[in-house]
Parts: structure tokens; sequence; C-alpha cells
């Protein structure tokens, strides 16, 4: 009996207006460099990358996520400028990568039996801009309009936002409100 996977991925979905200050960031990223990728999702700042779970898994995963969101502080976010990785990917640098890399520890403690063995312990907190679709040979010129540019903007992270795959799109499954003590 085969067993009926899905994708999820969990992230900080930032304020209204922080995505749609991004949102825009990426519209004209679409129209001046064809790169529409990013678009197909909310601006968000990736916590638990994509992981397969059988659909009997989901519930209890669920479970572990509301539980660790009940201890979960708010805290602040700072976006401030750009940043890429390699000539393929552009994104909004998130200032202080500690609150991020904490609850990104906790995640993968409290869900290890949901996760695969190899799964990265390395974060680097980011909004993605630009990728998959975006043309190597076009970055340099993507890159030269964004290296300087001023970008800042600030929100608090009050949930956790569990992402699942319809098998075309990423849908917001559930949100997971943080209701620890700061």
């Amino acid at each position: 009996m085969a067993f009926s996977k899905a994708l999820y991925f969990a992230a900080i979905v930032p304020s209204s207006e922080v995505k749609e200050k991004v949102k825009k960031i990426k519209l004209e990223i679409k129209e001046q460099f064809e790169a529409a990728h990013p678009l197909k999702l909310p601006a968000h700042i990736t916590l638990l990358p994509p992981v397969p779970l059988a659909e009997e898994q989901e519930k209890a995963f669920l479970g572990t996520l509301k539980e660790l969101s009940g201890k979960q502080p708010a805290f602040p976010v700072k976006l401030r400028g750009f940043g890429h990785f390699k000539q393929r990917t552009l994104f909004i640098n998130v200032e202080d990568h500690g609150p991020f890399q904490r609850l990104h520890e906790n995640l993968l403690q409290k869900a290890t039996n949901f996760l695969p063995p190899k799964l990265s312990e390395n974060l680097h907190p980011h909004v993605t801009l630009a990728t998959r679709d975006l043309d190597y040979k076009k970055f340099p010129k993507v890159w030269q309009a964004f290296k300087n540019r001023d970008f800042s903007a600030e929100f608090k992270a009050e949930a956790l936002t569990l992402f699942k795959h319809n098998g075309k799109t990423w849908d917001i499954l559930e949100n997971f409100a943080f209701s620890g003590r700061e």
C-alpha cells in the first residue's frame, strides 16, 4: 500500500504592509527582467524548506507546530537592503538572524520525526525577490539595479505559517500564532 505524500514548508509571513512593498518590487523585477516565479507566493521568510510528508502525518505535524508556536514569543523583524546567492537568487536581507535561527533549531528538534534525516541545519533568513526563472545572463543587470538601492521595512513576527502544495501552487494551510512570553 503506497502512502500519498504532499509537500509542506513553514515560514514567517510579514505584515500586509510589508507584503505589499515586496510585491511591488517583485512586479518591477517581472516587468524589467522577466522573472516572475516569486510572485507565486506572498513575501515570506522560510524557516523549514519544503518537506514531503505522508498525508496521514499531517494532523500530528500540525499538532507539533501548534505546540512549538504556543511557546514562541513574537519578535521584531527588520529588513534592510538587498543580497544574492550566486547569480541565481536576489533577496531582501533580514538584519538579525538570531531569532530565526533559534526558531529553526526548535523546529528541527520538535519536528524531527517528520523531517528527512539530511535536512540542512543551515539557515540564511531572507525574502526572495527573484529566483528559478531569473536568467543568469540577466543577473548582473538585476544586481546592478538593486545592490545600492535603499530598502527598509519592519514588522513583528507573530505567527508561523504552514504552506501545503496542492499539486500546482502553494496554499496557506494554517497560521500558528506565537503566544509565548517575551
